[in-house]
């Protein structure tokens, strides 16, 4: 059975966040966006399948680009909910 992926809200200010800055690069927008959505795909079959993030081990950090995407894994309620994406070279602990 598959996972149902789910956004928190915060994870949608932060792709408004993203197309704001990337703006003056369409191409390189069209492609972080077109990677995470096959990459969220798959994780609908394999919910694991990213690395488990250091600092925080409750979230898995998937990688797009220079971005990093945050989620974590409800085994309970076979969800995968995602959290953030944030620009890499950000302070990413503040933010998670």
């Amino acid at each position: 059975m598959k996972f149902k992926v789910t956004y928190l809200p915060i994870f949608n200010s932060d792709i408004l966040r993203i197309t704001e800055v990337l703006a003056d690069y369409p191409k390189k927008a069209k492609r972080i966006f077109k990677e995470m959505e096959k990459k969220l795909l798959m994780l609908e079959d394999m919910p694991n399948m990213w690395a488990v993030y250091h600092a925080n081990p409750k979230y898995r950090q998937m990688i797009l680009e220079d971005h990093l995407l945050f989620y974590f894994v409800d085994e309970d309620e076979r969800k995968i909910k995602v959290y953030r994406i944030l620009y890499e070279k950000m302070d990413v602990l503040k933010h998670i």
